[in-house]
């Protein structure tokens, strides 16, 4: 008990570098296996995540009716006519005489 206070007194004031001086007082030291204590640091690092993104644009026909008219012409010669007096179309057509007058044109 006492030299173990005795030990603990001279190794805490450091007088253990003059004890080589007087054998006996300090025994050789005892190395333990080495002791690993691990401190864990995090680091942040950015990891590149690729999200790859389509953008489709789908196009749609939607049938919208048009309607178109060819409109031609054809000469076709009917059948003969014989003239007779005050019969077939009047010369002249009804234009000048109906659509024109009886009502005022604004």
């Amino acid at each position: 008990m006492m030299m173990h206070h005795h030990h603990g007194h001279h190794h805490g004031h450091g007088h253990c570098h003059r004890g080589r001086v007087m054998p006996m007082s300090r025994t050789e030291p005892v190395v333990c296996p080495t002791q690993y204590r691990c401190h864990n640091s995090f680091i942040p690092r950015e990891v590149p995540y690729i999200h790859p993104i389509v953008n489709v644009n789908m196009q749609h026909y939607v049938d919208v009716p048009r309607h178109y008219y060819a409109e031609t012409e054809q000469t076709v010669m009917g059948p003969p006519v014989q003239a007779q007096p005050g019969f077939g179309p009047p010369l002249g057509g009804f234009g000048g005489r109906f659509g024109m007058g009886r009502r005022p044109w604004r």
